[in-house]
C-alpha cells in the first residue's frame, strides 16, 4: 500500500520550484505575516457581528474577557462566539498563508486542496459520512465506558430542543470550516513541501503527522500519540485520494461528535497527567482505521464513481 502513496497524485504536480529553498524560507515569514493579518481581520469582523447582534459591545467584550481568562463557554451565545472565532480566524490565516505560498511557488491556490480539476465535495461528504459511521461509534461507546465523562453537551447548551438544533447546525458548519483550515495546511502546503524533497511516504507521513501534534501544544504524551495517529491517517487520506476532500470530512467528523456527544468546548489546555497504557492500543486502532477508510473508498468501485476519485 505504499508504494500506492509514493505514486499519489496529490504529489505529480511538484516541480523543481518547488525545491527552491530560498522561496519556501520566505513562504514561511511572509505567509505568517499575512495569517496573523488575516486572523486580526476576522476576529474583528466575528467581534462586530457578535456587537450588532447583541444589541451592542458589551456581549462581545464580555466574551472576549471569557476567552482571555481561558474560562469555559457556557451556553450557546458563548460557544458560538468561541467557535466562530475559531472557524473563521483559522480559516483566514490557512488561506493567507497558502495563498503566499501560492504566489510564491506559481502555482494555484487549488492545488493545495486537490489534484483533481475541481474540489470534490463528494469526497468531502463521504469522509464526513463514513467517519461517522464507522469510527464514530468507537468515540461514543468509549465516551460512555468513561466514568468521568461530563456527558453529551448537547444536552447541555440549551434547554429547548431549537437551542440543540441550532447548536448541532453551528458545530457541523463551523468545525467544517476549522477542519478544512487545518486540513489546507498540515495536509496540502506541508505535504506538497515535505513531497518536493522526499518522495519516501513513510518519511512524508511521520512529518505530517508529528508536526500536526505537536501544534496543539499539549503536555501529555497520551494526546499527542493519539493525535500522531490522527495526523498520520489524515495524511495517508490525503495522499491516497490525491486530495484533503475525505480528510477534511473525517477531520470534521471527529471533532463534531466530540462537541455534540462527548465533551464541551474548552480553552483552558489539558493539565498534565499520567500515561494511561491503553494508549498504546488505542493510538494504532486509530490509525488503522484511518487507513481502513481511506483504502475502502480507494478500492471500491461504486465509491469511487460517487465521489468522482477516478476524476484525478
Amino acid at each position: 500500500m505504499l508504494g500506492e502513496l509514493q505514486r499519489s497524485s496529490f504529489l505529480d504536480d511538484l516541480t523543481p520550484a518547488d525545491r527552491r529553498i530560498g522561496r519556501i524560507a520566505l513562504t514561511l515569514p511572509v505567509g505568517a505575516i499575512a495569517a496573523l493579518l488575516a486572523a486580526l481581520i476576522a476576529g474583528g469582523a466575528v467581534f462586530v457581528a457578535f456587537s450588532i447582534a447583541g444589541g451592542g459591545t458589551a456581549t462581545a467584550e464580555r466574551l472576549m474577557t471569557m476567552i482571555g481568562q481561558a474560562a469555559t463557554p457556557v451556553g450557546l451565545t458563548a460557544t458560538a462566539f468561541v467557535l466562530c472565532l475559531l472557524a473563521f480566524a483559522n480559516g483566514g490565516m490557512a488561506l493567507a498563508f497558502t495563498g503566499v505560498a501560492a504566489l510564491l511557488h506559481h502555482r494555484r491556490l487549488l492545488s493545495y486542496f486537490t489534484a483533481a480539476p475541481r474540489f470534490r465535495w463528494r469526497l468531502l461528504l463521504l469522509g464526513l459520512g463514513l467517519f461517522a459511521v464507522v469510527i464514530g461509534p468507537l468515540l461514543l461507546a468509549s465516551a460512555a465506558l468513561d466514568p468521568k465523562a461530563p456527558g453529551a453537551p448537547i444536552l447541555a447548551v440549551a434547554p429547548s430542543l431549537g437551542g440543540r438544533l441550532a447548536y448541532a447546525a453551528m458545530v457541523v458548519v463551523l468545525l467544517l470550516v476549522a477542519a478544512a483550515a487545518e486540513e489546507l495546511v498540515f495536509r496540502g502546503w506541508l505535504l506538497k513541501v515535505t513531497g518536493a524533497f522526499v518522495r519516501d511516504p513513510r518519511i512524508v507521513l511521520a512529518l505530517s503527522g508529528a508536526l500536526f501534534s505537536a501544534i496543539h501544544f499539549d503536555p501529555n504524551l497520551d494526546a499527542f500519540l493519539v493525535r500522531l495517529a490522527m495526523g498520520v491517517g489524515l495524511a495517508w487520506m490525503t495522499l491516497r485520494l490525491g486530495g484533503t476532500e475525505f480528510a477534511i470530512g473525517a477531520h470534521a467528523a471527529n471533532n463534531i461528535l466530540i462537541l455534540l456527544f462527548i465533551q464541551p468546548m474548552a480553552l483552558k489546555p489539558e493539565p498534565a497527567h499520567g500515561f494511561p497504557p491503553e494508549t498504546l492500543l488505542v493510538a494504532p486502532a486509530m490509525l488503522a482505521g484511518y487507513v481502513a477508510l481511506a483504502e475502502i473508498v480507494a478500492r471500491w468501485a461504486p465509491l469511487r464513481r460517487w465521489s468522482r476519485l477516478a476524476a484525478v
